[in-house]
């Protein structure tokens, strides 16, 4: 690929010099933290914290003690840390289907397989809510693990994801930017005490892998901005991407957070509702100016509130959806075919068996576009007319 200084990349990394330097600052904080910005998003509940959005889950699963070799419904349509955490804690992931009209957990896959689980993780894919109504009545007794990874403030028939299964978890890094870091928060109180057995069990990064965490975070958001993005971080990317195959890392550290980590999330946390809608307002100008095209964009559901933490954009068939992203990155615009090597990394490595065909159309058909909220006017407009260019 040719360096390419105007290139908008395709997600956001909003951590700028000024939170590098409120996260050197927090690094030497106590391990006392007010976590009101919280309670006055999710309610009056129990929050955990660790190192990563995976390690949360992993955590999770050793609190529930199944036995050795238990099955776990989850997503195909996923990133392949999820299932990490899942063998990693002594589990087998199960895979289930989505539906195609949400991109999240399908119910009816879910009933099929429900009788082989011992507990199942609901992804909100997008940003977009599962069907959770229908999920937890299939489910019945068996645990529901929400996965808030895409879908920090989204709402499900008035409740915020993360307040609807037994038990959820998040990844700070990912729409917030805080750096790092996973936060589980506890819906059933039994688990409470499960939980911060584990969390106690942790390793707690030392001062000086938290200012070495700082210095890193922000130097991978300072080169995921223009013109450093088109220039040098998306040519290195590419040039080592076959050479190098880090999804076949199946284990990860489990640790506490990083103190800067939890600090700049507190803080953000208490004003991002204007970001979210921010970016609402970008996605609803993508889909008022993209309605009359050939692809299928995406829509709210009814009883819902989406964060639209990405745009996905479906395509009739991967010839069509490579097409587009060679020419949107050819014009200055980068995407992302979200989870594409998914089912071929499952089935190399994590004992799926193809049972999920929808999963397996929408890897090949999918493309997301950037809405994230820092775009400006001009960039919005330039995606718009670009998109319209080859999405006919």
């Amino acid at each position: 690929m040719k360096p390419k200084p105007s290139l908008i990349p395709r997600f956001n990394l909003d951590y700028s010099f000024s939170d590098f330097l409120y996260g050197i600052k927090s690094c030497f904080s106590s391990d006392e933290f007010d976590l009101k910005p919280l309670g006055a998003v999710f309610g009056k509940t129990s929050f955990f914290f660790t190192n990563y959005g995976r390690s949360s889950l992993y955590v999770i699963l050793r609190a529930l003690n199944l036995p050795k070799g238990s099955k776990i419904g989850v997503p195909l349509y996923s990133c392949t840390v999820v299932f990490d955490a899942i063998v990693n804690a002594g589990c087998v992931p199960c895979f289930i289907d989505i539906d195609l009209n949400n991109y999240t957990m399908d119910p009816a896959d879910l009933k099929e397989k429900i009788d082989d689980l011992e507990a199942v993780v609901v992804i909100h894919t997008f940003g977009r809510p599962a069907d959770m109504d229908k999920i937890k009545a299939i489910a019945g007794d068996k645990h529901v693990i929400e996965d808030c990874a895409h879908s920090l403030l989204s709402e499900y028939k008035g409740r915020k994801t993360g307040t609807l299964g037994n038990v959820s978890f998040f990844s700070l890094a990912k729409y917030i930017s805080a750096g790092g870091g996973g936060m589980t928060i506890v819906n059933n109180s039994d688990l409470s005490d499960s939980i911060q057995r584990e969390i106690d069990a942790l390793k707690k990064p030392s001062v000086l892998n938290n200012l070495k965490h700082s210095v890193i975070v922000y130097l991978r958001s300072f080169f995921y901005h223009k013109p450093w993005f088109g220039l040098f971080a998306l040519p290195i990317g590419l040039s080592i991407e076959d050479k190098v195959d880090l999804t076949t890392k199946r284990s990860f550290d489990v640790a506490g957070i990083n103190n800067n980590d939890l600090c700049l999330m507190l803080k953000k946390l208490a004003v991002f509702n204007m970001n979210v809608e921010k970016q609402r307002e970008n996605s609803f100008f993508y889909i008022k100016e993209l309605k009359d095209t050939s692809v299928t964009l995406p829509y709210e559901g009814k009883a819902t509130y989406c964060n639209y933490y990405l745009f996905p954009i479906k395509f009739e068939n991967k010839e069509d959806r490579d097409t587009a992203s060679d020419f949107l990155r050819d014009k200055g615009i980068d995407t992302s075919k979200l989870y594409s090597e998914t089912p071929l990394k499952a089935k190399q490595f994590y004992g799926y068996t193809g049972d999920c065909p929808n999963t397996e159309m929408l890897a090949d058909t999918i493309l997301t576009i950037p809405n994230h909220y820092t775009l400006k006017e001009n960039e919005l407009i330039k995606i718009v007319k670009t998109a319209k260019e080859v999405f006919i």
